[in-house]
């Protein structure tokens, strides 16, 4: 005569043990999170002056670029505060000769002024 006797494990503990979409949840909240905060950093230093910002990204090297929309990030930490029609910021520049400087505002309203940036290299 033979018998087979069924072994039932014990039932575990509730909390003891955690199923295994618990684990990939709080693993994908917590990639989330550090996502979100390296996001940020990445922002505030955007908004730094240009020195800061090109000592940072000489350190981090070209991950960002394909981690973060990096160039919507750069047009919206880089918009600054003019809008069509507002009045150019006062700036003094060196003249080329060294003899003194030139202000936009004392051209204002006497004068018409043309900036042109670029590089003739």
């Amino acid at each position: 005569m033979s018998s087979t006797v069924a072994i039932q494990d014990p039932a575990p503990h509730p909390g003891s043990r955690r199923p295994w979409k618990q684990h990939l949840v709080r693993i994908a909240v917590s990639l989330a999170l550090l996502y979100s905060l390296a996001l940020a950093g990445f922002y505030y230093m955007m908004k730094q002056p240009p020195e800061t910002f090109s000592r940072v990204m000489m350190r981090v090297g070209p991950v960002p670029f394909l981690l973060f929309p990096f160039e919507t990030m750069w047009k919206h930490a880089r918009a600054g505060t003019l809008h069509n029609g507002d009045a150019a910021p006062d700036f003094r520049l060196p003249l080329l000769d060294g003899s003194g400087s030139v202000e936009l505002s004392s051209f204002r309203g006497n004068r018409s002024v043309v900036l042109i940036f670029g590089s003739y290299t």
